[in-house]
């Protein structure tokens, strides 16, 4: 009987690396850079401890989808961008006189106004789809 072993010990207990977690890490540490922010400072923002910011930004360890939304109303930019669903953050898109004057007049509306404008951005993004 032959018995094979493995060329490398075996990945247990481990999860292969995700390009995701790669993106969210590079867009965090990325958008702090932006800001000109330390880790300690993000940290302070965002209610975090330096050496979170640090595991975050160094793939040691996985932001909760808590910790996400606190770290991207500390880093200004939307939760899709960190996950790398977007490529735009808040000032980005602010920075177009066009959209910011759009949020600014929408502050006025009605919530039925809201709704009838949010169903026209579904229309639009299904039809860039295609």
């Amino acid at each position: 009987t032959v018995i094979l072993l493995p060329d490398k010990e075996p990945n247990v207990g481990k999860e292969p690396r995700d390009s995701n977690i790669d993106k969210v890490v590079s867009r965090i540490k990325l958008r702090r850079h932006e800001l000109k922010l330390t880790q300690t400072e993000l940290a302070k923002v965002a209610n975090l401890t330096p050496a979170a910011i640090s595991q975050f930004e160094s793939g040691a360890r996985k932001p909760s989808f808590k910790t996400l939304s606190s770290l991207s109303d500390a880093l200004k930019v939307t939760t899709d961008y960190l996950l790398g669903k977007a490529n735009k953050s808040y000032d980005d898109l602010l920075a177009d006189p066009k959209i910011s004057a759009m949020f600014k007049g929408m502050m006025e509306f009605t919530e039925k106004d809201k709704e009838t404008l949010y169903e026209f951005y579904e229309f639009l993004k299904m039809k860039a789809k295609q």
